[in-house]
Order: C-alpha cells, then structure tokens, then sequence
C-alpha cells in the first residue's frame, strides 16, 4: 500500500507490520525525507461483509453491509415468489355456469 507522509508528503516507506487480531493489521511507516523522520502507524480494519463467506470462521463477526443486506432481502423475496404457483389472470379464468 502505498503511503505519503502526512505532513511533508514524501513517499513514505513500510518498515513493519503488526497483526493486531484477525480482522486488524497495523503498518509502521518512516517517512523517507530525512529532514522530516516522521514515523507514523496506519491501521487497516475489516469493516463490512460484501458478500458473505461460504467457509465462515464461528470465532469472526463482521457486520453485513446496508446494501448487501438488501441485496439479499431482495432474493429471498424473489425465491419465495418463484416457488408461489402463478396467479391465472381474471380474463382467463374458466367460470362456473349455473344450471
């Protein structure tokens, strides 16, 4: 990942990594002007599940997003129409004489 220091804008180089749990990884940055010598921690987290996993770790909750929740609301919805039996239109109904 590329970084820039954040406060002279160099191009700033990756000295380590920490994976600090399962879903967050911290990143040690040195800022590569010497006149500046910025070192600096990024954090990159987990944050929403786009499309859910289909080996899930039972030891890992990560939030389903707004919009996939939908999406998935949506296709039960559709599911549960298809296996529903049609509806026959009134026009095409046979109707009952009386006698």
């Amino acid at each position: 990942m590329k970084m820039n220091c954040p406060h002279c804008e160099c191009v700033a180089r990756l000295h380590s990594l920490h994976a600090a749990g399962l879903l967050l990884r911290e990143y040690v940055y040195c800022c590569s002007n010497p006149y500046c010598g910025h070192t600096f921690i990024v954090r990159s987290e987990v944050g929403y599940t786009l499309t859910p996993s289909k080996i899930p770790n039972p030891n890992v909750h990560i939030p389903i997003s707004v919009r996939a929740a939908k999406r998935r609301e949506n296709k039960e919805k559709r599911e549960a129409a298809a296996s529903l039996p049609e509806a026959v239109p009134a026009h095409q109904q046979v109707r009952k004489k009386c006698a």
